[in-house]
């Protein structure tokens, strides 16, 4: 029997906790098991390892899941293999909030990461706007429940494999569902903004990206930028916003908002200054390697 669907999921630890959860959560689906399979990969990069799970696909439709994900319905998969085979690509349109304050506070704004959301890039909606069924391309499709037809992931660049540049390059737009999905990304602030940090120096300037957060050719996106920065500083806007959140769903994680947007605006500054240094010092020791070869 042909197989319906793959689910890839990058994993550095086989052992992590977070995916015994996942794959315990996979394991109570109502999916037919059969026409399923599960490639859990731990070979490269977070990235280099959803293309080498794509290649190794065999299902007419994959789903990309992080380690750190869970999934609560136990239609989810039955539901998001159909939706896909509708409309070609699909994704849950919310993050479930869950556990400690900075997860829930993150699946409220629809994104683990302020900048995005005051970049109209986010990867899922805030849970204080309505639903609305509609098509997204050019925004920060995440990894964290995507699915998509095998044969048009397939016609993206898999040797540069970077999530939302593919997913955004692929001849389809991805439609959300009305359903959600636990991100278990937060915990510690301190351990996240780490993990933040490491993040921007491998990825966040790489010359092989084709999707950029803040797109520097594209005014309304430096207009957008310095917007946050202000906001961000100012206090006034992020505290504001958490309270429009809190009025409507009653979670003191919305206030967590001001300092979030503070330590991201201070992280990037820190991570843009050691990155600039760093192409300081190779400029400066290019022509002394140069001269001793």
């Amino acid at each position: 029997m042909a197989l319906k669907l793959s689910l890839v999921i990058p994993c550095k630890d086989k052992n992590d906790k977070k995916l015994a959860d996942l794959l315990r959560s996979i394991e109570a689906q109502d999916f037919p098991k059969n026409e399923m399979e599960v490639l859990v990969i731990t070979e490269g990069t977070s990235e280099s390892a959803k293309a080498i799970g794509i290649r190794k696909a065999r299902g007419e439709v994959i789903g990309i899941l992080a380690s750190d994900n869970v999934l609560i319905k136990p239609h989810f998969l039955r539901w998001m293999y159909m939706k896909t085979l509708e409309h070609f690509a699909t994704f849950p349109a919310y993050y479930e909030p869950i556990r400690d304050s900075l997860n829930r506070y993150f699946a409220l704004i629809g994104g683990n990461d302020p900048l995005s959301f005051y970049m109209g890039k986010n990867d899922r909606l805030p849970h204080y706007k309505e639903f609305h069924k509609t098509s997204q391309k050019g925004t920060s499709l995440g990894d964290n429940g995507f699915f998509i037809l095998k044969r048009f992931i397939e016609q993206t660049d898999l040797n540069n494999y970077y999530h939302v540049d593919n997913a955004n390059e692929s001849a389809c737009w991805a439609t959300p569902i009305e359903i959600s999905i636990i991100h278990n990304t937060g915990g510690n602030i301190f351990s996240f903004f780490c993990k933040r940090y490491l993040y921007g120096l491998q990825h966040a300037f790489n010359p092989n990206r084709r999707w950029h957060l803040v797109d520097f050719r594209q005014p309304k996106d430096i207009v957008r930028l310095i917007w946050f920065i202000v906001a961000s500083m100012t206090i006034v806007q992020p505290l504001s916003l958490s309270i429009r959140g809190y009025l409507k769903i009653r979670d003191v994680a919305f206030f967590l908002h001001p300092v979030v947007c503070i330590l991201t605006v201070f992280t990037y500054a820190v991570l843009v200054m050691h990155l600039g240094v760093r192409r300081l010092f190779q400029s400066l020791s290019a022509p002394m390697i140069a001269q001793k070869a």
